[in-house]
């Protein structure tokens, strides 16, 4: 099955929308009229609207998308062409706020468009004359009569190719080919039908800045102007469909999005016929689909009955009804297994083919009952390998759910619990099952996270293809001139598109349908950097940002082999520095702007902005440290407090060591930092020791929480009898407040994993206030006092690394989550919504925020080519 053909008509329909822009933008109201669509020759591939106004002027200007689809150097001439003939002040007010129709038609071996625009008055043959001297002042005009009426042809420097301009009946046609125009007052030739044209009008959507008319009479057409070969399976479903479509733009900066309605013929032999009665309903499949997914098309039924009976209907029209039937009644006789009592009622609402880069293709379907599935499917089919299994009978899956199966006559297949993973060559399920454990799935993917946030999932139908993972048989599919076009990269912006997709739901008979083209924007976070800064070695810890003068922050990171970067905020070098160890945890910087760093070869740093040591360091600690270092106030001095495994080092800001700490030992590791309030110092270990210190290091308090392992940091924080609490959760997902005073209180915090990755984040500078959990794939929060879950959010992959929070605006922090897996980072508000533009593709450890004391918000991340990207949101 070749499902990527499809794509062609998408690509087509999409550089509509582009003429419209580059010719049409004419201010004024809209003028109902049926006359223009008249005169358009029969073999018209589709006609489009816009919506003439100084709305959509503004709507549609720096369309990325439109650059994309028609190509650099013809938005130049179409621009020069708009500026220069429909916008010079003689021809202006014949055309000033009128509806303007183009429609495309096949020429050999290309496709084109013709521009109708009928005027408010009707210009008098007297006056065409003094619009065309005015218009010789840029062009040379050569003029004809032909059929009685006249000809003008423009030409000049702006312009490769001679543009053809007919006056006819009120009405401008012009166009680049001169026999286009010739069909226009060919009395004779075919012209579109009334019915069509009473069908585009009816559904043309006012509000909307563009409409779009299509025939589907005009795919088997389409395919022949643009195909190398015949059409394959998937738009042969559509070939025969017959009647119109009306779709209307949304407009989105990173998608083409056209939405409307669907009119079909009623053939009883159709297949997508059957859909018409059935409603949009969720889709669910392509949670599975593997990551060298090219294209898919899925189906999902919402009245199981009504299909039956529609499907039941095609198999009469065609004449196979009676030979399927004679065929399950000897499955009965001989197996005991009824098709319609055992058999179909185990299957679900799903199905849906994959087509896979190297062209092979997977079949899903769903199980509404696994237990029934067991006992119906038992003597029917065979198992050929470890857990794969064959039907023993032919045309199974065709007979449950029609055409998109009947290339599966005898299958392969393998059971992921309630989910039928069908293919033709037992490899292919190897693959799979391979590809599954590795959680390589489309899913997992950067580019269709993006593509899930624009296109919903509730649809009868949805057809999806990758244009990176397709284009080589995209490439291939395509006749020479458009497939240059389609792999062009300077001229045209198709390889920019991530994706094509048309979802089609049924309404009462007739469909309601969308296609969908997302666009990888260069102005979209993650596209366009504002600059890079390359490193020798693999960045090993996350950018951080700090003070560098009253006018000025600076970016810190180290790579691999220790050398520390400081880098202004545009990008270049400030000074680099080796230091003896990789930095433990994050670099902390003190009022003064110094900064105090440890790293796991027991060294103490303590250095300037620019890079220089102060007085008393570095200097070796006789523990290695285990985190970050707190410094804080206690006493009367400010002090570097290092938490190494069961030590606390304590140094002054001057490299003293502090000898009152010597002394103690704690029972366990330090859970990551320390913290200090009022002259008290408070630490929990991963035993499930509670401790609380005074300034001098003399032990206050313990508390034991006896049978109980910790491997998250604490967070502080007043309990409800507002005394400060050390908070933390223990490894059966159990959220303790340890005020040392009463009884230490218990509640669950929901996350019941014992891997599960837990952080405390602050108001501010001060104590903790929600709670942020990562239980496997589910991302929990909640407020600090309260048990109730305020937001989740399921990912598709394992997290493995910690949260980051980052300084939002009013005090609040924002949640950074990196995906090892995927090599995406997400970044969350505080309400647990993903901000726009996220995901992004990076690697763990990065940073968002201003990178200057005046900045707008940048997002700093490495990559796998070693290099830290800023980008501007």
């Amino acid at each position: 099955m070749r499902n990527t053909i499809i794509t062609t008509i998408l690509l087509f329909i999409a550089v509509i929308g582009a003429s419209i822009y580059y010719f049409a933008n004419l201010d004024g109201d809209k003028k109902k009229t049926l006359r223009p669509m008249t005169f358009l020759p029969k073999e018209t591939f589709l006609i489009a609207t816009l919506n003439n106004d100084a709305t959509s002027d503004n709507i549609f200007k720096d369309f990325e998308i439109f650059d994309a689809l028609v190509g650099s150097e013809a938005i130049q001439r179409w621009t020069s062409l708009k500026a220069k003939i429909l916008r010079n002040a003689s021809l202006q007010p014949y055309v000033d706020g009128v509806e303007m129709y183009i429609s495309f038609h096949p020429e050999k071996e290309q496709i084109t468009p013709l521009f109708t625009i009928p005027t408010l008055t009707p210009v008098e043959k007297a006056d065409l004359p003094a619009i065309v001297d005015e218009l010789r002042k840029t062009y040379q005009v050569t003029q004809k009569d032909t059929l009685g009426s006249r000809f003008f042809s423009f030409s000049g420097e702006e312009a490769a190719d001679v543009f053809h301009v007919l006056y006819h009946e009120g009405i401008f046609f012009a166009s680049y080919s001169a026999p286009l125009l010739h069909q226009i007052l060919d009395d004779n030739a075919a012209k579109l039908e009334k019915a069509h044209i009473d069908y585009f009008i009816d559904n043309n959507n006012r509000n909307s800045p563009m409409s779009v008319y299509f025939i589907h009479d005009q795919i088997p057409q389409i395919a022949k102007q643009v195909l190398r070969r015949k059409s394959g399976d998937t738009l042969g479903l559509f070939e025969q469909l017959g009647g119109k479509s009306a779709w209307n733009l949304n407009f989105k900066n990173d998608a083409l999005i056209l939405s409307g309605e669907s009119e079909t013929s009623g053939k009883k032999d159709n297949y997508l016929e059957i859909y018409g009665h059935q409603a949009k309903t969720t889709q669910s499949l392509y949670n599975v689909f593997p990551e060298s997914t090219a294209s898919y098309l899925s189906f999902a039924i919402s009245d199981t009955a009504r299909f039956r009976q529609d499907l039941t209907a095609l198999f009469t029209a065609r004449q196979e009804l009676d030979q399927l039937q004679q065929q399950f009644s000897q499955i009965k006789r001989d197996k005991g297994v009824s098709f319609e009592t055992d058999l179909r009622p185990a299957f679900g609402r799903e199905f849906a083919v994959v087509e896979q880069s190297n062209q092979t293709t997977l079949a899903f379907v769903v199980l509404a009952d696994t237990a029934a599935w067991r006992q119906a499917a038992a003597p029917i089919v065979s198992e050929v390998a470890d857990s794969i299994y064959r039907f023993n009978h032919a045309n199974i899956p065709y007979a449950l759910f029609g055409d998109p199966l009947k290339a599966f006559s005898r299958p392969y297949f393998i059971r992921l619990k309630n989910i039928l993973v069908l293919a033709n060559h037992q490899s292919l399920l190897h693959t799979y099952q391979q590809d599954w454990r590795r959680s390589d799935l489309l899913i997992n993917t950067l580019g269709f996270k993006n593509f899930e946030r624009i296109q919903g999932n509730e649809a009868n139908i949805t057809y999806f293809l990758r244009t990176r993972t397709a284009a080589g048989t995209v490439s291939n599919l395509l006749k020479p001139a458009y497939a240059k076009n389609f792999q062009d990269k300077d001229n045209f912006g198709y390889q920019d598109f991530y994706s094509w997709s048309v979802q089609i739901s049924g309404n009462s008979g007739t469909f309601l349908s969308s296609i969908y083209g997302i666009y990888k924007s260069k102005s979209a976070l993650g596209a366009t950097p504002a600059w890079t800064y390359a490193f020798e070695n693999r960045p090993i810890t996350a950018p951080a940002v700090f003070e560098h003068s009253d006018t000025s922050q600076f970016i810190l990171i180290q790579e691999q082999d220790h050398t520390v970067h400081a880098i202004h905020p545009t990008g270049k070098k400030l000074w680099s520095a080796v230091f003896h160890g990789r930095i433990v945890g994050q670099t902390q910087q003190l009022a003064d702007r110094s900064l105090v760093s440890v790293t796991d070869r027991n060294q103490l740093y303590r250095f300037d902005p620019f890079g220089n040591s102060l007085p008393g360091f570095s200097l070796h600690m006789p523990y290695e440290p285990s985190y970050s270092p707190t410094i804080a106030q206690v006493g009367r001095e400010q002090l570097i407090f290092v938490p190494a495994g069961r030590r606390i080092a304590v140094y002054t800001l001057e490299g003293k060591k502090v000898t009152d700490w010597d002394h103690v030992e704690l029972d366990g590791r330090i859970l990551f930092d320390i913290k200090v309030k009022n002259d008290r110092v408070f630490v929990g270990t991963d035993r499930g020791h509670f401790y609380q210190f005074g300034a001098d290091g003399e032990l206050q308090k313990e508390v034991v929480i006896e049978g109980s392992h910790f491997k998250n940091p604490i967070g502080l924080a007043d309990n409800t009898q507002k005394q400060t609490a050390i908070y933390a959760v223990d490894t059966a997902g159990n959220l303790l407040s340890i005020d040392f005073e009463h009884t230490p209180a218990k509640s669950s915090l929901g996350a019941s994993a014992p891997e599960a990755i837990v952080a405390f984040s602050p108001q501010g500078n001060e104590d903790a206030r929600s709670i942020v959990a990562i239980d496997q794939k589910q991302l929990l929060l909640r407020d600090i006092q309260d048990s109730a879950t305020h937001h989740e959010y399921t990912f598709t992959q394992i997290i493995e690394d910690r949260p980051q929070l980052f300084a939002a605006n009013g005090g609040g922090r924002l949640l950074g989550i990196a995906v090892r897996g995927s090599s995406l980072i997400y970044l969350f508000d505080e309400q647990g919504e993903l901000l726009d533009g996220f995901p992004v593709e990076a690697l763990p450890g990065f940073y968002y925020g201003k990178i200057d004391y005046n900045s707008a918000p940048y997002l700093l991340c490495i990559r796998r080519d070693k290099k830290l990207y800023a980008f501007k949101n």
